[in-house]
């Protein structure tokens, strides 16, 4: 399996160093990308991973944006590790977040939030207060003022250097506990909590600054221990963790900050997505606690994504030998770019080129007709296509097949990849042989890349209609392969309009049935019989509820001017 850690270079935290230990123990592949790089290397990694760990602390030096991360990779399609990046903006939003779990009616410290420097305290709060700006992670801004004067000054700091809102809360006194959760075979476990020890600093300064959590600890940590509670505060404690995991909307695995008053309440202060997998912070030693070390921690967080997203198969690039009168070809398809079918490889092998003539391939996908016409002799194949994959392929094939310095690749719809929006330009070449296998499946409404139109000629009569702009008007050639379900006799008509000469110079049967149809679009085989009954579509049933329609192979000669 591969797995990509996205994480922050930036940052002190050396957790994708920790986690590629634990998934090089695994056995697994790995791939490291910055967070700020991920507009270009996202696709990279849906592509190429199995699984995605996003790891980001901060993006574009802001934990308001590091949500952004997780929702560029979702939608390039990686499957993310991890709760996805709406239940990041939630839980990343302290304010929107606490107001969630409150709701719900699990307990947070009272407060209110500071928008401006003109706010002002309420008569039922009184110092000590704890401030903590909207959007930060690693404790950073967190404070704690002993007076509503200083609670004034830092706030008004907050406000200034992060332009966020901030958090005005009672401070809890009592013990600060780390609550872990992690999927697992058996659903959502509550890992056994870790208590922070932190008494020495005094019974109201035992906060988690961000000082203390850039200290790289070394060896075991005295500052932890496995919280001692009793039977029925244990199982109170899961059963509000696991709500204020579901009501977050999490997933997979998660860490809470709580503190448990001396009246016994527990408090929860906040949602941590990404908490610190360091092995010797909170996470990993819960998980160590509960009989996990640290590769199987690694092992059991991938598992849960993998049981919801299932293994991914990543298709191999498929490779075809197509024989032909000119000799093999060897064809490389990848994931993306449909394999030619086999009227493809018949009209391949139909085609007339002539040594030295040019030739238009319009749509040319993985590149089999531009090559076919090469190896025939073309001196000249412009190869058209709008999908890159197709174009990349369609270059790649034709260095495989040694014909690469003889076809050219653009971009573009049918004649507008010639430039000047299908226009000729004075002098600009004209075609010997122009070869098209346009979409042309009918439907009531487009429905994908195989839309052809309401009956099925729209692309076919845009290449009919500029062929005469582009091919020789004396011997040019227009090859064209159109099925019978797309308007045959509209078709036959147009081409006459069109070309002195028409003839069509094979025919295959192409079996069908209702549900291949039915699953490209609901309703499209009953849009076919509504065509046939208007004698717009040509199709037959042949028994057992299949049916045929024709591969028409048409070349036309003799542009109309």
């Amino acid at each position: 399996m591969r797995v990509g850690i996205i994480h922050t270079v930036s940052s002190p935290c050396r957790c994708a160093e920790s986690i590629a230990k634990g998934l090089e123990v695994l056995g697994y592949e790995m791939v490291l990308a910055d967070s700020e790089e991920v507009e270009l290397r996202a696709s990279e990694l849906a592509e190429t991973c199995d699984l995605v760990i996003d790891h980001t602390d901060t993006f574009r030096k802001q934990g308001l944006f590091r949500p952004l991360v997780r929702l560029i990779l979702e939608q390039r399609g990686a499957h993310v590790v991890g709760s996805d990046s709406e239940a990041c903006f939630l839980a990343d939003d302290k304010i929107a977040a606490k107001a969630r779990l409150a709701s719900a009616g699990i307990p947070v410290p009272p407060g209110i939030v500071a928008t401006s420097k003109a706010w002002k305290l309420p008569s039922w709060m009184t110092p000590p207060l704890v401030l903590k700006p909207a959007f930060e992670h690693m404790s950073r801004g967190l404070g704690l003022a002993q007076t509503e004067k200083e609670a004034h000054s830092l706030a008004a700091h907050l406000i200034d250097t992060l332009h966020q809102p901030v958090l005005v809360e009672s401070f809890i006194p009592g013990r600060e506990l780390a609550v872990s959760l992690l999927e697992g075979p058996k659903g959502l476990e509550v890992l056994p909590p870790l208590e922070w020890r932190l008494e020495h600093k005094g019974p109201t300064s035992n906060l988690l600054t961000e000082a203390f959590k850039l200290v790289e600890p070394v060896g075991e940590r005295q500052e932890t221990v496995a919280a001692e509670l009793g039977p029925s505060l244990h199982d109170e404690l899961e059963t509000l963790s696991r709500l204020a995991f579901n009501t977050l909307g999490l997933r997979d695995y998660a860490r809470f900050d709580i503190r448990f008053s001396p009246g016994g309440t527990f408090f929860f202060l906040e949602a941590n997505t990404t908490p610190s997998l360091e092995p010797l912070e909170a996470f990993p030693l819960s998980a160590r606690w509960a009989g996990l070390d640290y590769p199987a921690l690694i092992e059991r967080m991938l598992g849960a994504a993998l049981h919801r997203y299932g293994y991914r198969t990543f298709e191999e690039r498929k490779r075809l030998n197509v024989e032909l009168p000119t000799g093999q070809l060897e064809l490389e398809i990848p994931e993306g770019v449909h394999p030619p079918p086999e009227s493809s490889i018949d009209l391949a092998k139909l085609l007339d080129v002539r040594p030295g003539e040019s030739v238009l391939d319009l749509g040319c996908g993985s590149g089999i007709l531009s090559i076919a016409a090469a190896k025939l002799g073309a001196r000249r194949v412009v190869a058209t296509d709008l999908d890159p994959r197709s174009l990349s392929a369609t270059a790649a094939n034709a260095v495989r097949n040694g014909v690469s310095e003889r076809i050219e690749i653009r971009t573009g719809s049918w004649y507008e990849a010639l430039g000047d929006g299908g226009s000729p330009a004075s002098g600009r070449e004209r075609y010997d042989v122009i070869l098209a296998t346009p979409p042309q499946t009918p439907g009531p409404n487009p429905f994908g890349p195989r839309y052809g139109g309401p009956d099925g000629t729209k692309h076919l009569f845009a290449i009919l209609d500029g062929a005469r702009t582009f091919l020789n008007p004396d011997e040019g050639r227009l090859w064209l392969l159109a099925i019978s379900i797309a308007n045959p006799s509209a078709l036959r008509k147009r081409l006459e309009e069109r070309f002195c000469e028409v003839w069509v110079v094979h025919e295959t049967d192409r079996p069908f049935t209702a549900e291949e149809y039915e699953s490209i679009s609901k309703g499209l085989f009953k849009h076919f019989l509504a065509l046939r009954s208007q004698g717009r579509s040509e199709f037959k049933e042949v028994g057992d509820g299949k049916y045929v329609f024709r591969n028409l192979f048409i070349r036309a000669k003799g542009c109309r001017q």
